[in-house]
């Protein structure tokens, strides 16, 4: 399902890097949306023609942050399925990584961040897709 799809949606509020991983993702062939928050990736999921095969996205966003976007997928039948990628610098404690693991398929730390991690990360859940504990 997801390898033949290459959309992937960037949620950041950050310009420079919502262009860094822009570029990154075009490079390897992926076909890169991006949003500056929440609300914004929430309109661009309701008005897709197309599915998604990943979000990558910020958790700390103004408007709608990230906890609240990955809250409103895992209610929508639709939007559960694509697997969600936060690269964030918010775990502070073992806990609040722990937490984000289990909302997110993926997590990579801004302050430990490896571009061959990042790309390793995008590969496996395009081609692998979302693991629920029913699929």
């Amino acid at each position: 399902m997801a390898a033949q799809n290459k959309r992937i949606l960037v949620v950041d509020d950050d310009e420079l890097l919502r262009e860094f991983y822009t570029r990154v993702l075009t490079i390897q062939g992926y076909e890169p949306v991006c949003a500056t928050n929440g609300d914004e990736a929430l309109k661009i999921l309701e008005n897709a023609k197309e599915d998604f095969a990943l979000i990558i996205m910020d958790l700390l966003m103004p408007v709608r942050t990230g906890w609240e976007l990955v809250e409103s997928m895992r209610t929508n039948p639709l939007w559960d399925r694509i697997p969600v990628l936060a690269i964030t610098g918010l775990a502070g404690s073992f806990e609040e990584f722990e937490q984000i693991k289990r909302v997110c398929d993926a997590v990579l730390l801004k302050g430990d961040f490896e571009l061959a991690k990042f790309n390793e990360t995008v590969k496996r859940l395009v081609e692998e897709g979302r693991q629920t504990s029913d699929s």
